[in-house]
């Protein structure tokens, strides 16, 4: 690591993005008390049992307009989105922009009228924020930073026990194809599901053990990431995954694969067998695809997806090199 150069691999979601993080920031100091940093954020415990959540992300999407939404959108819905699959309830965002010299107002009202638009929707307020602009050619138009905080009654890492269920919320890979439409300039019904994902957790989390949004190396690297923390093989069922056809389709013609694509507004969630139709029930209120997809396998010293068709079953690896770029 120390005598290489960063490549575009080093921010896609993939396994080069887990090395590089722990390389860099593992042993970064972190206090006593904030813990859970594997959760796309971290918590901080209050004295009256309560705690504090925090999370930041930063946004750097090609085109910054797509079907479905924009990069303004996207960064509003998806550092709020984080702090929802912790468990909180957000209670206020950091907005900084880093804007290219020559950029378009026009295209900046649009953005920052998405963003005041889902705050007044959600009611999460925009508290802070910055605005740098860097020459002609610096950068690509615009990078966005969020950073979100939020409070959480309990903090959503329960262990997972064999015999778990594995629950996604809507159909996968929707948010990538909406994008590469734009970016490969070809036809297609679909929109991104970028989304904030409030309602949706708070209608479900009381009931489950853990949750991720599968953002950057989709529900592959959201799923491995669970795995390997927890060391539990990971059973899911390809026919039970729910993909639109239109995005078969449109990952077939570009070579993807739609298990590593970026979701926006989607949920994989964990709960007891005994719990799992009760939440499929609960998230069909927002989305008729949501289902069960998986279970939680035998205890391992490395945990492992596999992935079972009705051909066979293979190990669903980490994504590895680069997935889709620029894409959240």
């Amino acid at each position: 690591m120390e005598n290489s150069l960063i490549s575009l691999e080093h921010g896609n979601g993939g396994s080069e993005m887990q090395g590089f993080l722990q390389f860099y920031v593992g042993d970064f100091y972190r206090g006593n008390d904030w813990s859970n940093f594997t959760n796309d954020g971290a918590t901080f415990p209050l004295s009256n049992g309560d705690h504090l959540c925090f999370t930041t992300d930063s946004y750097v999407v090609s085109p910054v307009k797509f079907p479905g939404g924009n990069i303004g959108h996207l960064a509003f819905s998806g550092t709020v989105n984080d702090l929802a699959v912790m468990g909180a309830d957000p209670l206020g965002i950091s907005l900084s922009l880093v804007l290219e010299e020559g950029f378009s107002r026009g295209e900046l009202d649009e953005i920052l009228s998405s963003i005041k638009t889902l705050s007044s929707q959600y009611k999460i307020p925009v508290v802070t924020g910055d605005t740098k602009v860097m020459e002609k050619g610096a950068i690509d138009k615009v990078v966005i930073n969020t950073s979100g905080i939020g409070m959480a009654k309990r903090v959503l890492n329960e262990s997972l026990k064999e015999g778990d269920k594995i629950i996604i919320s809507g159909g996968i890979g929707e948010h990538g194809v909406a994008l590469l439409s734009q970016r490969f300039d070809f036809q297609t019904e679909v929109v991104s599901d970028s989304k904030p994902l409030v309602e949706e957790m708070m209608a479900i989390r009381d009931a489950i053990k853990c949750a991720k949004d599968p953002t950057r190396g989709g529900i592959s690297a959201a799923l491995n990431e669970i795995a390997g923390e927890e060391g539990f093989e990971i059973e899911v069922w390809k026919e039970r995954i729910p993909v639109k056809k239109a995005v078969q389709s449109a990952t077939q013609l570009l070579g993807i694969d739609p298990f590593e694509l970026a979701n926006e507004g989607r949920i994989i969630c964990f709960t007891s067998s005994e719990k799992s139709d009760l939440i499929v029930e609960k998230l069909r209120k927002f989305n008729s695809e949501a289902c069960v997809i998986g279970e939680v396998k035998q205890k391992l010293k490395m945990g492992k997806v596999v992935l079972k068709t009705d051909l066979g079953s293979r190990v669903l690896v980490m994504p590895s090199g680069q997935i889709v770029p620029r894409i959240c």
